[in-house]
């Protein structure tokens, strides 16, 4: 695989979340541009700009995560003596794949539930908009997987050095 599929596949995320976000800024100047020269916007303007909103932020909470941005979580790990911050990422990773996985479950029975759901103003499948949680929860838990088993090692890893 050459490098530039390579990168783009790992960091899969990234290119979503932007795209997305591109796109609700894009949408969003275009409206209010035409709302001051024209005095009219775009009928679909939110509705469009509130979906490419929604697949940012979940698909780039998921790139914040795999990226350890998210504040709380580094805080709790650095607590106490270094096993038991290996031990304390364990937990949390195991915490967060637990959750995230839930999510993900609870995620796709709303899809099922709303599956015949449509927008009002473009009537388009609400499945489109909803799918942004599965995904964004999806790579949460693929990624707190991933966190589990590095953890784990080191945890391990490290017990194993000393003796």
């Amino acid at each position: 695989m050459s490098e530039a599929p390579k990168f783009l596949f790992k960091n899969f995320d990234l290119f979503v979340s932007g795209f997305f976000l591109c796109i609700t800024v894009a949408v969003v100047i275009v409206n209010v541009a035409l709302r001051y020269l024209f005095q009219s916007g775009l009928f679909w303007a939110e509705e469009v700009s509130t979906t490419a909103f929604i697949w940012s932020v979940f698909v780039g909470s998921a790139a914040a995560y795999r990226y350890k941005m998210h504040i709380g979580i580094d805080m709790i790990s650095q607590i106490g003596p270094k096993v038991w911050r290996n031990f304390i990422a364990v937990v949390i990773d195991l915490l967060m794949l637990v959750i995230n996985g839930y999510i993900v479950y609870l995620s796709v029975l709303y899809i099922q539930a709303n599956k015949l759901k449509r927008t009002p103003v473009l009537d388009i499948p609400a499945v489109y908009v909803n799918l942004a949680l599965t995904v964004g929860f999806s790579l949460m838990t693929i990624y707190a997987l991933g966190f589990l088993y590095t953890d784990l090692r080191k945890l391990f890893g490290n017990r194993a050095e000393g003796e």
